[in-house]
């Protein structure tokens, strides 16, 4: 099936910011990257495709994608320099709303060392882990940790199997 046909929504503006991009299953992943690339609902890339396989290869058949930081970019280090306060806080608005239907979410954070690209990306990451606090979570990673101890982001790894992450360990 092609990417364009597999009835994906996309949340947000596709030249500025993309806040979620979401595919129904009856069992969903809900991945958090870093920040918005090329994808959109009819256009994928090497990390949605990615995405995709990881979430075959582990039984999932729809996903969530959320991002850290929603402003799209392909390189990160061209992320805002100081966090856009309204522009998390809306990215934060859209996230609460697209996990209210998902119980017990499993979450797989898939952004390498790339969570270190700007300072205000570890605020981000708490902020959305709070949304997910009433949920009881499963946290995911592919692999091991990186070295410098971050989860794998998704386009430099095998597919394989997910294994659990310990959150608070990581936070």
């Amino acid at each position: 099936m092609k990417y364009c046909e597999m009835n994906i929504k996309m949340i947000g503006d596709t030249s500025n910011v993309r806040y979620a991009l979401r595919k129904e299953g009856q069992k969903m992943l809900v991945v958090i990257g870093v920040n918005p690339s090329k994808a959109t609902d009819c256009i994928s890339d090497p990390t949605m495709t990615k995405i995709i396989g990881f979430a075959k290869c582990n039984g999932f058949d729809g996903f969530l994608m959320l991002n850290l930081y929603p402003k799209r970019c392909t390189n990160p280090n061209d992320l805002d320099k100081e966090i856009n306060i309204e522009m998390h806080n809306e990215n934060l608005r859209h996230i609460a709303s697209e996990i209210s239907n998902i119980e017990t979410p499993s979450v797989l954070l898939a952004f390498g060392n790339t969570i270190e690209a700007r300072k205000y990306l570890k605020k981000c990451l708490s902020e959305i882990v709070s949304l997910f606090a009433l949920k009881n979570p499963k946290w995911l990673q592919i692999g091991t940790l990186t070295k410098r101890g971050n989860p794998r982001h998704p386009s430099r790894a095998a597919y394989c199997t997910f294994s659990s992450l310990d959150l608070n360990n990581y936070l």
